[in-house]
């Protein structure tokens, strides 16, 4: 655990050490489309692979087939010598994150046996320029000194590729970038380089302006850096460096260069306008709590900075653009815990993240093929083109509730914004999943019932089982997308119906398929169980598994691990927030005191599942233990993990928004528009925030007594 981290309405900041993992996580800052860890670009001494950046859709082979993404070139660089010495570090450095304009500030002391300074670093990202990186470095000698910087791009940047085995470290490391020659101008440089094995190139084009000193030449040594040097005329120096980021696989139309009359105070005045803009709509108010609503608008920032609103060839990473683990994949982390906040607040940019499925859809149908099925069927992880990248057999093969996950996603984005210049693709995604799922199941002989072997549902530590409730009913639901995709196709396109090969024979054995899922339950108590094996595993008190919020895989082996009855993070629970007018007020009784106790949340999308559905069924005292754990989970280092793998996009991020706004505001959507039932935690006055339904903005506003939701007069 870490109490360094100070929130304070829009800002956050800490004070530590040069090179603290944690806080480079914590200070990430980013723009959608690319972003850098909160490292010091001062830094002296090599540090390769936290000094970088990752941009959208960058990905190189590491092995035949198996992809990463990759840790870029990175214009965060400078190196300072002062009267010819090398200065040293001292003291701390305050890290300051102003979430309202997305600036970063890093400040700290040097000094040599002859002089003493004051460096404060600035940065930020415009989420409505995806191509801009700006920095300003200032160099504050108490007295006249002697300076030389040398400032442009740290070239020697590389991956450490992390292993899909969460209990595996990996030392080596690997430079995916062949640099090229780069091009000098005058107080202007571009550094060129492409990827070794899938050829994207990257260009970054860098101009300075300099108050204090002036340029005095350009050097450039090939796989470590490349820049201009600055020599200081004895005072304070201020360089100003703004970065344009091009790629050969860009497609956000916005893609371009700053134009050159605008400098560090004008780039920073529009960014500040266009994140304006952004929190009239994806701010949470609380009123009663500062350090809860501060960490709100962490999150709502750091979801908006990894999400690169306008290309529908990318997705969001599990870490999002905050670190490399996991390879940079997509996973269903995104369709069912990160896309309803771009939903309701960034309807545009779900839109794209929905697009992204649907491009992917003859990847997914290519895949199904791989692996003996029909229709398609979506890889559990996925990179840039949206083939399979889980070198965990058991995983990939069984957890296959992905592919119903998408259709579900794609759903949800069209019923809450009615876009039916989406549907048309979505139809075909819900058609192909549907021949997926058929091919999928096997009939039981005898007994009408169809069931789903060799599978995994949420939690991961059921072992290989059958018959999956979370799956299931999923599938159930992707079913029911499918039968009415066909049923609409066959009455309003019928020539799009008979292009896709659809007949009513087909949809007839979807139908029947859907009847004949079974629904695992108690024989004696008629109690659901979450798959038909879970009540043959050996009970254990969870408290002998683990110390702490630590993921007990670090103590007990996984094998273990799969033969005890115990679950990793939600899963029928996090079904029955997902699909709730499917289950009983019952039902959802009965799951929490079975299930609840059992959970051993050693994945970080747990607490947050656990915090909605008991925001959502009554159970207030958890309902806030669970948030609370969540919200801090990546600002208090909750779990141990966040410094050496990046922020939680999905867990702490995405599926808390939810649980605030779904769970404690009690916002529903049915026949007459958007409702709310309230239920907020005991020191919060009251909740507040926008959201736009069916293409029209509203505001939602909550207190203890009651809430209501009213249009609002104006869009953003």
């Amino acid at each position: 655990m870490r109490e360094d981290i100070r929130l304070e309405d829009w800002r956050i900041w800490a004070d530590g050490p040069f090179q603290d993992d944690f806080l480079e996580s914590i200070f990430f800052c980013g723009g959608g489309r690319m972003g850098v860890r909160g490292y010091a670009a001062g830094d002296p001494r090599p540090r390769p692979v936290q000094q970088g950046l990752f941009l959208a859709g960058m990905f190189d082979e590491i092995k035949p087939g198996i992809t990463d993404v990759i840790h870029l070139p990175t214009p965060v660089w400078h190196h300072l010598t002062v009267d010819g010495e090398e200065p040293a570090f001292c003291g701390s450095v305050r890290r300051t994150l102003e979430l309202d304009k997305g600036l970063l500030r890093l400040e700290y002391r040097l000094q040599t046996a002859q002089a003493a300074l004051k460096v404060t670093e600035e940065r930020f990202f415009d989420p409505e320029r995806p191509a801009l990186l700006a920095q300003r470095l200032t160099v504050e000698p108490q007295a006249p000194a002697r300076l030389r910087l040398e400032s442009g791009i740290y070239s020697a940047s590389c991956n450490c590729p992390v292993p899909d085995d969460q209990v595996k470290e990996n030392t080596e490391t690997v430079q995916l970038m062949e640099e090229m020659e780069p091009r000098f101008e005058e107080n202007a440089l571009t550094g060129r380089w492409r990827s070794r094995t899938t050829g994207l190139e990257l260009h970054q084009e860098l101009t300075f302006r300099v108050k204090g000193g002036a340029a005095a030449g350009s050097f450039w040594r090939p796989g470590e850096a490349l820049g201009l040097v600055v020599a200081g005329d004895g005072g304070p120096l201020v360089v100003e460096k703004t970065a344009a980021l091009f790629t050969s696989r860009d497609k956000d139309p916005r893609v371009a260069s700053a134009p050159e009359e605008e400098g560090w105070e004008e780039l920073l005045a529009a960014a500040q306008r266009h994140w304006a803009r952004r929190w009239q709509v994806m701010d949470l108010q609380v009123e009663g709590d500062e350090n809860a609503q501060a960490a709100l608008r962490y999150l709502a920032y750091q979801l908006t900075a990894s999400c690169s609103g306008e290309d529908d060839t990318v997705n969001i990473g599990a870490r999002g653009l905050t670190h490399a683990r996991y390879k940079g994949c997509y996973f269903w982390d995104t369709d069912l815990f990160m896309l309803p906040f771009f939903l309701y607040t960034q309807p545009a940019s779900a839109r794209s993240l929905a697009q992204y499925r649907v491009n992917c859809l003859p990847q997914a149908k290519a895949h199904a093929k791989k692996m003996n099925g029909a229709g398609a069927r979506y890889p559990w992880m996925a990179s840039f083109d949206g083939s399979e990248q889980c070198e965990s057999w058991d995983i990939g093969a069984s957890e296959v509730h992905i592919t119903a996950d998408v259709a579900y996603a794609l759903d949800q984005y069209l019923q809450a914004t009615g876009d039916e210049s989406f549907a048309p693709g979505a139809r075909e995604v819900f058609v192909e999943t549907a021949r997926f799922w058929r091919s999928r199941y096997t009939a039981e002989p005898g007994t009408g019932r169809e069931n789903l072997l060799f599978c995994k549902g949420p939690d991961e530590y059921c072992g290989i089982t059958s018959n999956n409730l979370f799956t299931g009913e999923m599938v159930r639901h992707n079913l029911d997308l499918a039968l009415a995709a066909a049923e609409t196709l066959r009455q309003e396109e019928p020539e799009r119906y008979a292009a896709l090969g659809l007949t009513e024979k087909e949809t007839e054995g979807w139908r029947k398929l859907r009847e004949a899922i079974p629904v695992p339950r108690d024989p004696a108590t008629g109690r659901l169980w979450p798959d038909d094996t879970f009540h043959l595993l050996e009970p254990v008190d969870p408290a002998a598994l683990k110390e702490g919020d630590e993921a007990s895989y670090h103590k007990v082996c996984f094998d273990r691990l799969q033969r005890y009855q115990v679950i990793k993070q939600a899963d029928t629970l996090l079904l029955m927030t997902r699909l709730p007018d499917r289950f009983t007020g019952e039902e959802k009784k009965n799951a929490w005191e079975e299930f609840e106790p059992k959970c051993l949340h050693d994945s970080t999308l747990s607490f947050a599942s656990h915090a909605l559905f008991a925001a959502q069924n009554g159970y207030d005292d958890a309902a806030w233990r669970y948030f609370e754990k969540a919200l801090y989970l990546d600002l208090r280092e909750v779990m141990g993990n966040t410094g050496k793998e990046g922020l939680h996009l999905a867990a702490c991020l995405g599926e808390t928004w939810q649980a605030a706004v779904f769970g404690f505001a009690g916002l529903r959507f049915g026949p007459q528009g958007p409702t709310l039932s309230p239920r907020l935690p005991t020191g919060w006055k009251s909740l507040r925030f926008r959201f736009y339904w069916r293409g029209r903005l509203y505001e939602a506003r909550a207190d203890q007594k009651s809430g209501d939701v009213v249009p609002c007069e104006a869009d953003f």
